[in-house]
């Protein structure tokens, strides 16, 4: 089973549009798309201090997006047993995506719990993701 490079993972600097009533949050345009198919949009929420590992999609590619909070991202390769390591949330507004085939997982930063929008290009399907308990990949989580 192959997987993708860790380095086939982006980051994009996200708009924050400031207004006095509240600020507006840009997530995604269509163009950005580029003739990506969109199938599905959900939210994670992970609370201070707790850690989602590990995570392994066969065909899901990701776009995430951090609104309220902060989250750390860890992406593994276990081909080249390197680790990528990305944090995002309002601070640092971003975007990540992340192609399919790359083991990941995820700890919340703030205080107060952190929201994780996905929009993906595949439709969940339990068969499509594999998981490994947090020990299986050894990383410092804290």
């Amino acid at each position: 089973m192959g997987e993708n490079s860790l380095s086939s993972i982006k980051i994009k600097k996200l708009k924050i549009i400031k207004s006095s009533s509240g600020d507006v949050m840009r997530v995604l345009k269509k163009e950005e798309l580029n003739r990506w198919n969109f199938k599905e949009a959900y939210i994670s929420k992970i609370k201070f201090n707790k850690v989602k590992a590990w995570k392994f999609h066969l065909k899901m590619k990701l776009n995430l997006v951090v609104p309220f909070g902060e989250v750390k991202f860890v992406f593994y390769s276990k081909k080249k047993k390197r680790f990528k390591v990305v944090i995002i949330g309002e601070k640092k507004y971003s975007r990540l995506t992340v192609p399919p085939r790359i083991w990941f997982g995820f700890k919340g930063l703030s205080k107060k719990e952190s929201y994780i929008l996905s929009l993906t290009n595949f439709s969940h399907k339990s068969k499509e993701v594999l998981r490994c308990e947090k020990n299986k990949i050894k990383f410092d989580w804290y």
